[in-house]
């Protein structure tokens, strides 16, 4: 939509909504803990917003000048924010700007944050522009570039926001209930004509604490164990599998199926809905050990082949056996935590990680799991990447990275670059350094 971009690229509601549209971009990526500095403007100390996404810490910085910039104005603000890094014990920046950056600018920009020791993730004016013109991002560009959405953009974006209600509700539930708590409690004498309120308020408090005590907390994924320079996944058995998700479950002795296959149908969806809305079925009990047998022993023969590839093809192996391993859902409970322990084991034997590994629970990773789910991993394949390694991307070779889903705009198709240097984005010029 032209609109977002001259929007985008004329911006004139100064630099503290563009912090706040800055952290509002980054909660729609999946980011976390987004703690805007200085909301109401002032001096931030050279950071604007602070964020965490997968246990990597980032400093955001927002830059929306009023008119196009020349890249030397660019980079000087770079490099000025980049300061920010060190100075608040963040690995990268991420740097959000309005402005166009062509494939040889991005380059520079992530060899600066290198040279520096940091990681770099840029968001600039066509990337920028993609979110907000993806349902998801219909509701912020209403907000902060006051374009009104038509009726098939409304039907998407109500279509996207109920299928992330669960998740949103999990996550703001106490919020909720403490707001509702305190509106109750400002209206101390109610007039008759406002009792029916008042009891709907109520109402609706009592059924948001009742939804609470169905919920099963989510495992706090920082604490999954640390790989094991003991054992390896060169030899995976079905039994080796059970026995890893037995110590994994030790920390909740409620658990009675800790390390035993299910036996059960089980189907995944919103809460309490029926088997016939469900959103992924996993095979039938009666498959899940077949299948698991066919996973481990197809990881164990090619392992050596593996280890042996580039980056990028561990990378992707990787990713496969951590969606097929989620995709078989193996047990009742606990296979999200056994998945998590599995690649970081593999990511520490194939890609010699050694610092803790965790990849949250958001929006963008269930998306990606849906995408896997038909057959497309690339979104997955750049959540784990991150996860890895603080940044989206690594480089290989520009044949390797070529063919792909363009990870920016969604849409594009990654074709190798004029000098060979990596793949650029067919539609929105994204770059991606081999």
């Amino acid at each position: 939509m032209a609109d977002t971009e001259y929007n985008l690229r004329e911006w004139r509601s100064g630099q503290v909504q563009a912090e706040r549209l800055a952290s509002t971009l980054l909660h729609l990526e999946g980011y976390r803990s987004v703690d805007p500095q200085c909301p109401l403007g002032g001096a931030d100390g050279i950071k604007d917003v602070l964020c965490e996404k997968n246990g990597w810490k980032y400093i955001a910085a927002a830059y929306f000048p009023t008119t196009n910039k020349s890249f030397s104005e660019v980079k000087s603000k770079f490099k000025g924010d980049l300061k920010g890094v060190k100075k608040n014990l963040s690995s990268g920046i991420v740097f959000i700007a309005n402005q166009h950056l062509t494939l040889g600018e991005r380059q520079s920009l992530d060899q600066i944050a290198k040279k520096d020791d940091s990681k770099a993730i840029i968001y600039h004016l066509e990337r920028i522009k993609g979110i907000l013109d993806s349902p998801i991002g219909y509701g912020a560009r209403l907000e902060f570039l006051g374009i009104e959405m038509s009726r098939e953009d409304q039907l998407s974006f109500f279509s996207q926001w109920n299928t992330s209600l669960d998740e949103k509700l999990r996550d703001q539930s106490l919020l909720i209930i403490r707001e509702l708590s305190r509106k109750i409690d400002q209206v101390a004498y109610p007039v008759s004509k406002m009792e029916a309120q008042v009891e709907g308020i109520v109402q609706l408090s009592n059924q948001t604490s009742s939804l609470l005590a169905e919920f099963v907390e989510s495992s706090d994924k920082t604490k999954i164990p640390n790989p094991s320079s003991v054992v390896t996944t060169n030899s995976l058995t079905v039994e080796g599998l059970c026995m890893w998700h037995k110590a994994l479950m030790v920390d909740m002795p409620n658990s009675t199926h800790a390390g035993t296959l299910r036996t059960t149908d089980v189907w995944i969806g919103p809460m309490g809905a029926p088997k016939q809305k469900a959103t992924y079925q996993p095979p039938s009990p009666q498959e899940v050990e077949r299948l698991l047998q066919g996973l481990t022993k197809n990881w164990s023969n090619n392992y050596e082949i593996i280890l042996k590839s580039d980056r990028l093809k561990k990378i992707e192996e990787i990713t496969k056996f951590h969606h097929e391993l989620l995709s078989i859902h193996p047990f009742l409970d606990g296979n999200g935590r056994l998945a998590r322990f599995l690649l970081a084991q593999q990511a520490s034997e194939l890609l010699e990680i050694d610092h803790k590994v965790t990849l949250e629970d958001s929006r963008l990773y269930f998306d990606a799991l849906r995408e896997a789910d038909n057959g497309n991993y690339d979104d997955l394949k750049n959540e784990i990447t991150q996860a890895l390694f603080g940044v989206e991307f690594v480089g290989g070779s520009p044949c390797q990275m070529s063919g792909q889903k363009c990870p920016a705009c969604k849409d594009g198709i990654m074709n190798i670059a004029k000098n060979d240097s990596g793949v650029e984005c067919e539609k929105c010029n994204f770059f991606i350094q081999a």
